[in-house]
């Protein structure tokens, strides 16, 4: 889908962007085959946790990270 609005600009693309992007420019243009590429990724963004039935949204964690009491503790102690 291409948009009514056109504008030129320069930027710097990492080199498997660029070997991507020129793969799916075949018959198109580099910079349609880009918007493309960026596009799609905007369009598989995952929306944020949901919060919990309590209202406490949940945060990704780190595997083998623990954060024990103590260690909250010593860090409000420190405030």
């Amino acid at each position: 889908m291409r948009s009514a609005v056109l504008m030129r600009t320069t930027i710097d693309l990492d080199e498997r962007v660029l070997v991507a992007a020129r793969a799916r420019a075949r018959g198109t243009t580099l910079g349609f085959a880009v918007s493309e590429i960026a596009l799609a990724g905007l369009a598989s963004e995952t929306p944020p946790n949901p919060s919990t039935p309590h209202g406490l949204v949940l945060l990704p964690s780190t595997p083998g990270h623990v954060i024990t009491d103590d260690m909250v503790a010593d860090a409000l102690a420190d405030d």
